[in-house]
């Protein structure tokens, strides 16, 4: 029986051109500590009564200025003698606290891509969901979604719209699931981007969660759409992909966990030895790696203790596939899975001042969490198809 992925036409790369691009920024708010009411004393118990006399001479005349400093709902309090100095300073040098120590300086600037919010004071919560810079985040987008699913039709012709029935990470499929993994990971970052921007420009933790999740959705639809009219199909496979890594991305960001756990891609050129086959669809997914990263430096803070070098390490769960998408088929095609002990360049950056206060700090910032450096990895990995694990060493070659 003829494998399906010998008669499929080659697809035009997907998620790329939109989703790389939509996102969104956590808006920094800082709090206020609540005020306090300060015990009232009129007298020092070792200072005379005249120090709180207007006239020596006169023991009965009190020192309103006195008064109307300690009266704890005094609008001013600027003129509060705080340190124990000026006027009252022996009625007060008591009951004065110490200041407190002050806390670090939260950074008073965010960018998320090319726009950049100062933050303090905290910006007041939008009167309406879609605000102008939230309506052009939203637009932006969508509209890049539409260009991506204009693409299949330019290229390869209109078709009446019809579905594909592409399956998931099954191995006669014409990517071996490699295509879903691309996914779910361009969703997920691009669903957390959008929920940074939408933070960034105002919006609650839900505010940004829905409208991130619905965007990225709707974008997705779009791309399948275009697919539909297309020699490709609408595929409900990809759209489940897309949906699920959609609402990883925004579930991590909204639960404030991205700093120990992320989604990646990468590239891992592999010569994949061919006879007469010929490169088809899915082909170029053999260069590629997809990971989900667990990182050491989210970890420290959590435990309430100072990061250390382990801050520059992560632990990655890997998965690709070689020698997919030839035409006819290659009989020793395969998938794998893998555990790595890679770098974070994410903190490494970071550590060498690299900061998202500026917007190509946040953009370099942004793409080392989106894409695996290659060769900056070590692992063991397990092909599925022989049964058979490999390593320690890299997924750069071809081993069936």
């Amino acid at each position: 029986m003829t494998e399906p992925d010998s008669k499929i036409p080659r697809k035009f790369p997907r998620g790329w051109q939109w989703r790389a691009l939509a996102a969104s920024a956590v808006v920094l708010l800082s709090g206020s500590p609540a005020a306090r009411a300060e015990s009232l004393r009129l007298f020092d118990a070792a200072a005379p009564a005249q120090a709180a006399t207007s006239d020596p001479g006169d023991a009965t005349a009190l020192r309103l200025i006195d008064l109307e400093r300690s009266y704890p709902g005094a609008e001013s309090t600027d003129a509060f003698p705080r340190d124990g100095g000026g006027a009252g300073e022996g009625a007060f040098a008591e009951t004065a606290p110490e200041p407190a120590p002050a806390a670090p300086a939260a950074p008073d600037r965010r960018c998320v891509l090319f726009q950049c919010v100062r933050l303090t004071p905290p910006p007041p919560p939008p009167e309406k969901l879609f605000t102008e810079p939230v309506t052009l985040w939203t637009a932006a987008a969508l509209f890049i979604g539409v260009v991506n699913a204009a693409q299949a039709p330019i290229h390869y012709g209109t078709q009446p719209f019809h579905t594909t029935d592409e399956a998931f990470f099954q191995y006669w499929t014409y990517s071996g699931g490699a295509d879903k993994a691309s996914h779910f990971t361009v969703s997920a970052n691009t669903s957390g981007l959008l929920f940074d921007a939408y933070r960034l420009n105002g919006l609650s933790l839900d505010q940004a969660f829905g409208l991130s999740v619905a965007t990225t959705f709707l974008a997705g639809v779009i791309v399948e759409i275009g697919d539909g009219i297309s020699p490709y199909g609408f595929s409900a496979q990809d759209l489940t992909a897309d949906a699920v890594g959609t609402l990883a991305g925004a579930l991590v960001k909204r639960y404030g966990v991205d700093d120990l756990i992320w989604f990646s891609l990468g590239k891992v050129p592999t010569t994949v030895p061919v006879g007469d086959d010929t490169a088809s669809l899915g082909s170029d997914y053999s260069n590629e790696i997809y990971t989900l990263d667990f990182r050491f430096a989210g970890l420290a803070p959590r435990r309430n203790a100072t990061p250390g070098l382990e801050r520059f390490f992560q632990f990655d769960f890997a998965f690709f596939t070689k020698g997919f998408g030839y035409d006819p088929p290659l009989p020793r095609r395969y998938q794998e899975v893998g555990f790595e002990l890679g770098l974070n360049f994410h903190e490494i950056l970071k550590a060498v001042g690299v900061s998202e206060a500026t917007w190509w700090g946040d953009l370099l910032l942004r793409a080392a969490n989106f894409l695996r450096v290659p060769y900056t990895q070590i692992g063991a990995y397990y092909n599925l198809r022989n049964g058979k694990w490999y390593g320690p060493g890299a997924p750069y070659h071809y081993s069936p």
